[in-house]
This record gives structure tokens, sequence and C-alpha cells, in this order.
């Protein structure tokens, strides 16, 4: 019996793997193309983002509300079932002082959802990549978007340092380029492997997470 159970075991896992449901897709518009990994392409693309501390986005609005909705869905990413499920607390961590940067920069409701988050700057980012007049004055009225001193649109020309979503989204992109080099990866994301080490918490309510 005990036989039988230990030959049955490596199944049973086999059909947990098959049955655990795959996490969503994220937009296009955060990968920037077509990929079966859009894990490293939208790190790539977010550790660019903030190089020098967000210095490129300077001026460039579109480019700013794009950047920190790939904060916003790596740090979603982090959430039970996701591809960064069950990365070590300390980048947990660090997404999570990343994300609270983004908002305060761009004056975002500290406790919005991820997803709500990130589609309010996406559609911000479409309409003004469009320069559609009318589109970009909705996608700014959203009530997600904190009334200030500042109007929006002036925190996303001029949104000042990311020094934290740089260490983070950095570290991130190593780390995670790293595991997927030595082939210790979760299955979450599409990649063959050994899982990540374990994380506990999420991202805490004061970012809704």
């Amino acid at each position: 019996m005990k036989r039988r159970l230990l030959l049955l075991a490596p199944l049973l896992g086999a059909c947990t793997e098959l049955t655990t449901p795959r996490p969503p897709e994220p937009p296009l518009d955060l990968a920037g193309r077509i990929t079966a990994n859009p894990l490293m392409a939208i790190l790539d693309a977010a550790a660019a983002d903030f190089d020098q501390g967000g210095a490129r986005l300077l001026e460039r609005p579109a480019e700013t509300a794009l950047a920190v909705a790939r904060l916003e869905w790596i740090g979603g990413e982090f959430r039970p079932g996701r591809r960064l499920a069950r990365m070590p607390d300390s980048y947990l961590f660090a997404a999570r002082r990343a994300v609270a940067e983004g908002r305060e920069a761009l004056g975002l409701q500290p406790d919005a959802t991820p997803d709500a988050a990130m589609g309010a700057l996406l559609m911000a980012s479409r309409a003004i990549s469009r320069g559609d007049a009318a589109a970009i004055q909705g996608a700014l009225a959203s009530p997600l978007f904190l009334a200030g001193p500042r109007p929006v649109m002036s925190r996303l020309r001029e949104p000042g340092a990311f020094p934290d979503a740089m260490i983070a989204t950095t570290a991130l992109r190593d780390e995670v380029a790293r595991q997927v080099a030595e082939t210790q990866v979760d299955h979450r994301m599409m990649v063959e492997g050994q899982i990540f080490g374990t994380s506990t918490s999420g991202l805490g309510p004061g970012t809704g997470y």
C-alpha cells in the first residue's frame, strides 16, 4: 500500500499542476509585445522605466502613466496564485514601497486595488498617446486620482524621482532572470522548473493588495 502511494505521489502532483489555473494575462501595453513569458518582458521594461530614478520619464506623461501601471501589475503579481506569489518577502516589501511611491507621485488613491489603479493609468496613457483631449480629460477625471494642489497632468509631466521603484524593479528583474537561467522558476511564469521560495503576505491594506 505504501509503495503504491509513493508511486502515485508524482501523478497527483502533476494533476494538481494541470488543474491550477494560470494567472490572467497582462494587458499587451505592459510588455509592449506578444510573448509567452510576459513577466520578464514587463520586468525589463519597468527596470528601464525607472533607471536613474526614472529620469527618462520627465515631460513624458504617457510613458509615466504606463511605467506606474507596470508597477501596479508587478505588485499585483505577489498575490496568491500569481507569478510572483512565491518570491521571498524581501522582494514583496520592495514592491510595496515602489507601488506606494508611484501612487504618491501621481496622486492615486492609496487603497485602490492593483487592477483598478492599473486600469486608470493605462486609460490615461492610451488617451495621452493618442492626443485625444476628450479621452484625456475623462481618464484624468477618474475618482482614483485624488484632488490636490497639482493637476494630474502636471504630476505625469513632472513626477519626481522614483528611487524605490528603481531599486525594486532592478532587483526583481535580476533575481527572476537568475532563477529563469537556473530553471528555478514557478510554473505560473510559464517556464519549466522548480518553484520560488515562500512568501506569506500581500502588499497590505495601504496599497489595496
